[in-house]
């Protein structure tokens, strides 16, 4: 079966363009044939990436000739590659996983060539559109166009209310890391803390003045791995704090390179305070199957109880207010989860399976 997606993916940063890479990464090794058309960003893309040109098509932002009214075209940018890639690589199913500024094109490109249109929505694009009411009739109009829209139980009521047609909604789980990439490995946890995301607009919701804080008055040996149009903000503030000497700064790292990362730190920091994007980060799912501890505050775990953590792993779940965290251990014991890797292996295989499954069925209605 092939997939054109039209839609987030690496050299773009961030959890989507991530869980999307390591969920076609499978379906490869499956037997899919994919072909991707994405964008790269100054701000919001892996430094020197080196994907699979014949496979990734990626557009570059440019300055454009001026017009009336003005805009960065890049829709129509996005159109013309995506077209160019389905005269050639004769696609059974399009599929796109963030409505803007990916949703049009894809629609148009599934209509010309009359295949199935598969809109994965993310968490950010519904939470963020959603309260406008322009917005809304128009994510209205994109998934009157879809053929299936994959949601999640966080969002799925609301999806429902915005399809005529709920039958076409599926609700599939969330995405789950690889046990055989993701995994415990004999290393020195040289990192005491780790800290990696997009520093996007709302940053400061990360508890990031918390953290180094923390890091100051412990003296923590730190690694944040970060990217996003407001990373200078970061580091602007480890200069005022005088922290440079404990915070090593790396730009956003490759997918391949995160099982390492999790790997050398005792500690990742996931902790997400009101007001930003309610979803669940694969941060938390990646550090648990490296058996790597997560801090949380009570805002992050409550999305955690809801996110079916198989309960030997509850443990390196660190639930703490900011009156805890100077007490907090650094010489830690190994979490036993042993026995583990059964559970693992289950959770993987039937987020993958429901997907493979979504798929096959689609083409033999689509035949």
């Amino acid at each position: 079966m092939k997939i054109l997606l039209i839609g987030k993916y690496p050299p773009m940063q961030g959890g989507i363009s991530s869980k999307t890479y390591w969920l076609f990464r499978e379906l490869e090794n499956r037997g899919f044939a994919l072909r991707i058309v994405t964008v790269e960003t100054a701000d919001y893309s892996i430094k020197g990436y080196d994907f699979d040109r014949s496979k990734t098509t990626v557009i570059k932002i440019k300055e454009t000739p001026w017009h009336i009214p003005e805009s960065e075209l890049l829709v129509d940018r996005i159109f013309h590659k995506a077209i160019k890639a389905a005269e050639t690589f004769k696609p059974d199913l399009i599929e796109t996983n963030y409505l803007w500024p990916f949703c049009m094109p894809a629609a148009m490109v599934a209509n010309i060539l009359r295949k199935p249109l598969v809109i994965r929505h993310a968490g950010s694009d519904i939470q963020k559109f959603h309260h406008d009411t322009e917005f809304k009739d128009i994510m209205k109009a994109y998934f009157d166009k879809a053929t299936v829209v994959i949601t999640n139980r966080k969002v799925k009521t609301l999806i429902e209310k915005l399809c005529d047609n709920s039958g076409k909604v599926h609700c599939l789980r969330r995405y789950i890391p690889d046990p055989e990439i993701f995994r415990p490995e004999p290393t020195e946890k040289k990192i005491d803390i780790l800290f990696v995301g997009k520093i996007n607009y709302r940053w400061n919701l990360k508890g990031i003045n918390v953290l180094i804080g923390l890091i100051k008055r412990r003296e923590l040996r730190s690694l944040f791995v970060i990217g996003g149009k407001y990373k200078n903000e970061i580091m602007k503030l480890v200069e005022q704090t005088e922290t440079g000497g404990y915070i090593e700064l790396r730009d956003f790292a490759p997918p391949e390179m995160m099982p390492s990362i999790y790997n050398s730190c005792k500690y990742v920091w996931c902790w997400e305070e009101k007001g930003g994007v309610e979803d669940f980060s694969n941060i938390i799912w990646e550090a648990l199957f490296c058996n790597t501890p997560c801090i949380v505050n009570s805002e992050t775990a409550d999305r955690v109880s809801n996110e079916g953590i198989p309960k030997r792993l509850k443990p390196l779940i660190y639930k703490m207010g900011t009156d805890q965290l100077m007490a907090l251990e650094f010489d830690l014991d190994t979490i036993e989860t042993n026995g583990l890797e059964r559970k693992k292996i289950a959770l993987y295989n039937e987020y993958i399976e429901s997907n493979v499954k979504l798929y096959e069925n689609l083409d033999k209605a689509s035949r």
